[in-house]
């Protein structure tokens, strides 16, 4: 298995849920992180947080994902703190409850821009340093709703099957610079994650087992590369 121990990473949506704990998970590693979202207060404290409970470099940067300009920011401040970027975790995404027929633009551009146009600009910020590098890895976190159509959430569904579609592109434009790029595609996650036992529901990932299966693919020997790997809760 591959050694992340000094590698660096951005995570996007990495203040709470899945992107924090697959962050915290990276630090544990030995891995540099920088953590992204819109909400710096909550990010910083989640820095501190990780920072304080592993003794590991993770740095807050906010930033929009759907908007270019601050996502070449966002790279640009990993870059500047690191020298390098070796993963990209695309986590941030919304959805919303409402059908096809009655479902506002607005809404539609909010999902779609967040779930797909921010992989894309994110991804495409940070391939010319991978490319450089001749290495890289960059993981979507997609869902089952990349693969199966769900009645009211038409945007969500339509963005994240766009995203494993982009994923299979670009895997296939930069295979020859030794860049990996693999979609997880998790079913139900329970977010915020259950302070007990008692709290955890059945049937529902939890986002520990994200960040074990983030790790899982990241980890993997550099001649292995695994198809997109679907969770369900049991």
């Amino acid at each position: 298995m591959e050694n992340l121990t000094g590698k660096c990473a951005i995570v996007t949506g990495g203040g709470s849920g899945i992107g924090l704990a697959i962050a915290t998970a990276l630090a544990e590693q030995g891995v540099n992180v920088v953590i992204s979202s819109r909400d710096l207060t909550k990010l910083e404290q989640s820095a501190r947080q990780i920072s304080d409970q592993i003794g590991a470099k993770v740095l807050a940067y906010a930033a929009d994902i759907r908007v270019k300009q601050q996502v070449q920011s966002l790279k640009n401040f990993a870059l500047e703190a690191f020298g390098k970027i070796d993963i990209l975790i695309n986590n941030s995404g919304l959805g919303v409850g409402d059908s096809i027929e009655t479902c506002s633009e607005e809404d539609w551009d909010l999902v779609v821009d967040t779930c797909t146009k921010g992989t894309f600009l994110t991804s495409q910020a940070v391939l010319p340093s991978m490319r450089e590098q001749q290495s890289g890895h960059i993981l979507n976190i997609a869902s089952q709703a990349a693969k199966n159509g769900y009645a009211n959430a038409g945007p969500y569904c339509a963005a994240k099957f766009a995203v494993l579609g982009l994923a299979a592109a670009l895997q296939e434009e930069v295979r020859e610079y030794g860049i990996k790029v693999h979609s997880l595609c998790p079913g139900l996650v329970q977010v915020p994650a259950p302070t007990c036992e008692s709290e955890i529901k059945p049937g529902w990932l939890q986002v520990e087992d994200l960040a074990e299966s983030a790790l899982f693919v990241l980890r993997q020997p550099k001649r292995v590369q695994l198809e997109n790997i679907g969770l369900y809760g049991f």
